[in-house]
């Protein structure tokens, strides 16, 4: 394919504003992640907490919504990118996405969450993921962060890329680019390592699995094919792996049962076997139980390549936390019998390319990234057959006229249906639109001209207009998802977002404030049980009094205060904690010859 030479739309503008920071965000089914680049040099943006990955695990804890605590509760909504845009239908008839809140209200068209007897939507309930990122970024980097650069699945059709858009912008993010999560994390790869060539990018996340195959070479990354399946994910070998455990133990299949079966599968990464309640799975049983899984993506993979044309690949990138199953990188070599590369963490490359990405967007680049259409766009005909006009893995942004005319004399409205999907039938493909143009002058069947322009931006999203030719009147039609929410819930949902934003970020950052002075008091006197006499009466008695000085504010609803007596503890403990590390050294060497302690 003929590598095109585009400019990004506005690419001046946001230039002149290159000191503006703008970061780059993985929002995952598992994990979320910020990141910000620097120099085309791009790092995690840490949470409060010190991690990197925030569990993109949204509780509801005294009647508050929370986001990353990842200890059992009843109110918990996991893996909430994998029911964005999905119907009621779709999330009953899968096993997977039904189990993954007990808070779903379902029987309508849009599926919502039950929260203190108030509906609330699921793009509402994802932008609490993002609200999170948002503050900590700003938290971490002393300044406002408005602009970043969001991946999504490749195969995101463009209702669920909507919503995304619209989660973000509810927590007060201006998005300007959508990227596809294996392009992310191939720009990321490419740019760090220098690489030409050509790449299947193998990426296997929680609830989506994606391949892209890119043509890298200096300066410029084009996507040239693009193949996934938004229904399979590490949350689907969780869900076989538990079904197996119920059957050995006989406990029911629950959220408590999936979350050990996600354990399981974790240790038998990089173990042999792993018991569970008594019983021994060995990784080989385990293997055989996620085969169908892991085949199916084998197959996606082998059917993109072939849509390629490729020949030759110069190697397979891995994306994703659960590409760290071992039978997939064995599966892979022996198919395609080419380099597996795991140089870059696969949890956190696609952040990296989202960063890097927006650090090239918001600056003078020469770097070029061309990126495709993940499924093809159409109209529904008479018959209900579709006539694709946008074809899937076309080189986007993109714009085509399509000319149409009536079927009747004096007829002035015609009806437009556009789906987007790969089948051929309008029932088999994803309604996006249902629209009208009116107004046509009325004349014999054949003569009058409708033009419908198509027009597919950077982001993936599609706009309509259409126009009538004789009097040149334009009809711009806005693409509304099926699934998505009305007009007024929109409405409604940004001003309260909007109105509630200052207060909701101080509230935000008063509970981590209170979380870390929780874990700070854990921390140490655990570490005061495991080494009491390392301290004097009069040290031990200081430490108590400046533990017992932060316990007594930490209910309190002054994050100032918490911080300060959080200052002093810190500076009394340093002289504590300092022993208590030596110690443990001392502990642990103490007895052992110097080739033993070597060997180790």
């Amino acid at each position: 394919m003929q590598i095109i030479e585009i400019s990004e739309p506005g690419a001046s503008d946001q230039s002149e504003q290159s000191d503006e920071i703008v970061v780059g965000i993985d929002f995952g089914t598992t994990n979320s992640l910020i990141a910000v680049s620097n120099n085309h040099k791009a790092e995690i943006i840490k949470m409060s907490g010190g991690l990197e990955l925030l569990p993109s695990i949204i509780n509801i804890i005294d009647g508050k919504v929370t986001v990353g605590k990842t200890d059992a509760s009843k109110n918990i909504i996991r893996s909430v990118k994998r029911l964005l845009a999905k119907s009621s239908e779709d999330i009953i008839n899968n096993t997977t996405l039904s189990s993954l809140s007990d808070m779903l209200v379902l029987g309508e068209t849009t599926p919502k969450i039950s929260l203190r007897g108030t509906e609330i939507s699921l793009p509402e309930m994802a932008a609490e993921v993002f609200k999170v990122l948002k503050s900590n970024a700003e938290l971490a980097l002393g300044s406002s962060v408005q602009k970043a650069v969001v991946s999504v699945p490749a195969y995101f059709d463009d209702s669920a890329r909507g919503q995304v858009l619209f989660a973000a912008k509810l927590a007060g993010f201006e998005v300007i680019r959508l990227i596809a999560e294996p392009t992310a994390a191939a720009y990321a790869y490419g740019l760090q390592n220098n690489t030409e060539g050509t790449y299947l990018v193998y990426d296997l996340g929680g609830g989506t699995f994606d391949v892209s195959i890119l043509n890298m070479q200096l300066g410029v990354l084009q996507v040239v094919a693009t193949g996934g399946d938004n229904m399979l994910g590490g949350d689907d070998i969780d869900m076989l792996l538990a079904e197996y455990l119920s059957k050995l133990s006989g406990l029911k299949v629950s959220t408590d049962l999936i979350a050990h079966a996600k354990g399981v599968k974790e240790e038998l990464s990089f173990k042999s076997e792993v018991i569970f309640d008594g019983n021994i799975i060995s990784r080989n049983k385990y293997e055989d139980i996620i085969s169908p899984i892991i085949e199916r993506t084998v197959k996606i993979a082998k059917d993109t390549l072939h849509d390629a044309e490729t020949i030759k690949l110069d190697g397979i990138i891995l994306v994703g936390g659960s590409t760290r199953v071992p039978l997939i990188a064995s599966r892979l070599k022996e198919i395609f019998a080419t380099p597996i590369y795991t140089d870059l963490d696969p949890d956190k490359i696609v952040a990296l390319g989202a960063a890097l990405q927006a650090e090239n967007l918001s600056s003078k680049s020469n770097t070029l990234l061309i990126d495709v259409m993940p499924l093809s766009v159409g109209l529904g005909l008479y018959g209900g057959i579709v006539e694709k006009l946008i074809m899937r893995n076309t080189p986007i942004p993109f714009s085509i006229t399509k000319e149409f005319t009536t079927h009747a004399d004096n007829q002035t409205g015609m009806q437009f249906h556009v789906v987007q999907g790969e089948r051929e039938m309008v029932k088999d493909c994803r309604s996006l639109a249902n629209f009208e143009m009116i107004g046509i002058p009325p004349m014999k069947a054949g003569r009058a001209k409708v033009e419908v322009i198509f027009t597919i931006d950077a982001n993936g999203i599609l706009s309509v207009t259409a126009r009538e030719v004789e009097t040149g009147r334009i009809h711009n039609i806005e693409i509304k998802p099926s699934y998505g929410l009305s007009e007024e819930e929109i409405n409604a949902a940004l001003t309260i977002a909007f109105a509630n934003a200052e207060q909701d970020h101080i509230a935000r950052l008063l509970v981590e404030t209170k979380e870390d002075a929780d874990s700070v008091i854990i921390g140490l006197k655990k570490a005061v049980s495991e080494t009491p006499d390392v301290l004097s009466k009069k040290e031990r008695d200081e430490l108590d009094n400046a533990i017992n000085s932060l316990q007594e504010v930490i209910n309190l609803d002054n994050r100032d205060i918490i911080l300060l007596k959080m200052t002093v503890l810190n500076k009394i403990a340093e002289g504590f904690i300092q022993k208590h590390l030596d110690k443990g050294v001392h502990l642990h060497l103490k007895g052992r010859h110097i080739d033993e302690i070597n060997n180790n």
